[in-house]
C-alpha cells in the first residue's frame, strides 16, 4: 500500500468487503461501505462549509470521533484531537494556537465551553454517546435533548463528496501532550506517519499475514485523542479488523465487550490490565480468541503482567502481554516485545524501520550502559505546532541524513537490542549522588502482597536533601500497618538498593490517574512540594 497519501485514502485502500463489519458499538454495526458514506458526508459538511486548517474533535470513544477524524482527512484537513477533560481555559489556548473553527463536541459539555466557543467563532457540531446506543434508555434520553443546537445526525442531510487528494507529509492530527520536556507542545503527525506506524506495527507483531483473524476485533479502551489510542486502536487496526469503541475504559464493562464481540487483539495501559485482571467477570470462557495484547505508556510491573496472562491461559489463551515503548512524538509505539520472546521488565526491539540508541552528551554509549533514549522511528512527527526552536531541541539529522528524536528518557539496551526504560530525565533525583528512579521504586513496590498500587514522590527535609515519600494503594481488604510498610522498605532495599528505600509511606485510597489511565505523578509531586501527607 502506498503510505505517501493521507489516512482516509489509505485506509480506504485496504476496505475491500464493503459488506463487512469495520465498527462495533455496543448493539450497532457499521459496515466498510456504510463508514465511508458517513465519513464522505462528513467531509462534504467541512467542505460545503468552509472550514480550513483543522478540525477539533472533543470526544470519547464513540462512532463520531472515528468518522470526524477521516472526515477531516477526506477534506484535506486536520484532526486537532483534544482531551474532553480539558477545562475551558485550556480548550481556549488549544483552539486560539491551532485557529480550528468547528469542533465536533460531547454535548455534555456545551454549557462548560459555550462562552469559549462564541467568543473564538468556533461552530459546535453536538455528538451524544447515546445516539448509536439503540437502547430504549438512550432513545428516551435522546429527546431530552435541545431542539436548538446542531447534533452530528445533521451532517446525513449533506451530500458525500469526493475526497480531496493529499500526500503523506500533510498533517493527518494534531496531539497535545506535555513534550519531551514537559511543558505543553502541540505534536504534528503527519499522515505518512500514521500509515508508515501501520505497516511496521502489522509487519513486526504479524509478519505472516495470514495469522490476522478474519473476523478479529480490537477492544478500543486507548482514548483516541491519545497518540496510542489514534495510532494503533484506530488507524492500525482499522486496516485489518473491526474496532469495538468503549466510550470510557471500565474493566466491567471491558469484560463485557471481550466476549461478546469476540475480541482477538487489545491494547491498554498497565493499570488497565491491572484492573481487568482483578474485575471477576474478567475471567471465564470468552477469552480463547485473545492473540494480541499491547502495553504501553506506563512501567508493566512483572506482577500485573504474570496474573494477566495467567488468566488468559487458563481460560483457553495462549497469548502474553508484549510491553512496548513510544511517545506522542513518535505516533505511539517505538519498540515491542517481539511474539513468544518476551523479556521481563523490557519494553522490546524496534519496530521494523526504527531505530534506537542510548546516548550521554552526544556519544552513542555501549549495550548495558544507561544513558537518554533517542529514536529514529517511520513515525516520526512532523514536529511541534508553530514551535520550530522546540522541534530543533528534539530533532536532530545526523550525518547520514537519519532524524532522531531525542526523548528525555534514561535508559538502556541489552546486547541483544532490547530496549529497558528505566524514567522521565526530569523526574529522576540523586540520593547520596546515586540515581534513583521512582517508576522503579513504584513498579517494584507493587509486586508486595497487599499493594495495588504506588507513586513515589520527591521530597526535601528541612535541609534540602532529598528523599522519597511513597503513596501507596491497597487491595482490598489489605491494611497499611507497619508489617507491610515494613515489607515494602524490605522489597525495595534488596530489589532496587538501599537509597530508593522511602522514608514515608502514605496510604491513599485510589492513586489518581491522568486521562490515559496512568498514575499522575505530577499531582504526587505537587502534593511533596507543599509537604501534605494526606490527600
Amino acid at each position: 500500500m502506498n503510505t505517501d497519501q493521507g489516512i482516509f485514502a489509505y485506509l480506504s485502500d485496504w476496505l475491500d468487503a464493503p459488506d463487512k463489519v469495520l465498527i462495533e458499538y455496543y448493539k450497532r454495526a457499521f459496515t466498510q461501505a456504510e463508514f465511508l458514506e458517513i465519513v464522505l458526508k462528513t467531509a462534504g459538511f467541512l467542505n460545503k462549509n468552509g472550514f480550513v486548517g483543522s478540525v477539533a474533535i472533543m470526544l470519547p470513544n464513540i462512532p463520531e470521533a472515528l468518522f470526524a477524524i477521516y472526515g477531516a482527512s477526506a477534506s484535506g484537513l486536520a484532526a486537532n484531537l483534544i482531551n474532553p477533560r480539558l477545562p475551558a481555559n485550556t480548550l481556549r489556548r488549544i483552539l486560539s494556537k491551532t485557529g480550528s473553527k468547528v469542533i465536533f463536541l460531547y454535548d455534555k459539555l456545551l454549557p462548560r465551553h459555550a462562552e469559549v466557543l462564541k467568543e473564538l467563532d468556533v461552530k459546535p457540531v453536538l455528538c451524544s454517546p447515546l445516539y448509536y446506543r439503540r437502547s430504549l434508555k438512550a432513545l428516551y434520553l435522546l429527546t431530552k435533548r435541545s431542539a436548538t443546537e446542531d447534533y452530528f445526525e445533521k451532517i446525513y442531510e449533506y451530500a458525500p463528496i469526493t475526497p480531496v487528494a493529499v500526500d503523506g507529509s500533510s498533517a493527518a492530527a494534531y496531539i497535545h501532550s506535555g513534550g519531551t520536556t514537559g511543558e505543553p507542545k502541540t505534536v504534528v503527525i503527519s499522515a505518512k506517519a500514521l500509515n508508515e506506524l501501520e505497516r511496521a506495527v502489522v509487519t513486526s507483531v504479524h509478519p505472516d499475514p495470514s495469522t490476522i483473524p478474519d473476523d478479529g476485533g480490537m477492544l478500543m479502551m486507548l482514548p483516541v485523542f491519545h497518540g496510542f489510542g489514534l495510532g494503533i486502536s484506530a488507524h492500525t487496526i482499522a486496516c485489518h479488523i473491526r474496532m469495538v469503541l468503549e466510550p470510557v475504559f471500565k474493566a466491567k464493562e471491558a469484560a463485557k465487550l471481550i466476549r461478546r464481540h469476540r475480541i482477538t487483539h487489545m491494547a491498554g495501559v498497565p493499570s488497565m490490565y491491572r484492573k481487568l485482571a482483578e474485575e471477576p467477570a474478567f475471567k471465564g470462557k470468552g477469552l480463547s480468541k485473545v492473540m494480541r495484547v499491547f502495553c504501553g505508556g506506563d512501567i508493566l510491573s512483572p506482577e500485573i503482567k504474570r496474573k494477566f496472562d495467567a488468566i488468559l491461559h487458563r481460560y483457553g489463551s495462549d497469548a502474553e502481554i508484549l510491553e512496548g515503548y513510544g511517545l506522542t512524538e513518535t505516533a505511539s509505539v517505538v519498540t515491542v516485545n517481539p511474539v513468544g520472546a518476551v523479556k521481563e521488565r523490557s519494553q522490546g526491539k524496534p519496530l521494523n524501520g526504527n531505530r534506537i540508541k542510548i546516548t550521554a552528551d552526544g556519544t552513542e554509549l555501549p549495550p548495558m550502559t544507561a544513558g537518554e533514549i533517542e529514536v529514529a522511528p517511520v513515525s516520526l512527527m512532523s514536529g511541534y505546532f508553530n514551535d520550530f526552536a522546540a522541534t530543533a531541541n528534539a530533532v536532530y539529522t545526523d550525518t547520514e541524513g537519519v532524524k532522531w528524536l531525542k526523548t528525555g528518557d534514561m535508559g538502556y539496551v541489552d546486547s541483544d537490542g532490547y530496549l529497558y526504560f528505566s524514567e522521565r530525565i526530569k523526574r529522576s533525583l540523586k540520593i547520596a549522588a546515586i540515581n534513583v528512579f521512582p517508576s522503579e521504586i513504584e513498579a517494584v513496590s507493587a509486586t508486595v502482597p497487599g499493594v495495588s498500587g504506588a507513586c513515589a514522590a520527591r521530597m526535601k527535609d528541612s535541609n534540602g536533601k532529598p528523599y522519597i515519600r511513597l503513596y501507596v494503594e491497597t487491595a482490598e481488604g489489605a491494611v497499611l500497618d507497619g508489617a507491610m510498610k515494613n515489607a515494602i522498605k524490605k522489597k525495595i532495599s534488596s530489589s532496587v538498593m538501599r537509597y530508593a528505600v522511602p522514608r514515608e509511606i502514605v496510604e491513599t485510597d485510589s492513586l489518581k490517574l491522568t486521562p490515559l489511565g496512568k498514575v499522575d505523578y505530577t499531582y504526587y509531586e505537587a502534593l511533596a512540594a507543599e509537604k501534605k501527607s494526606e490527600i
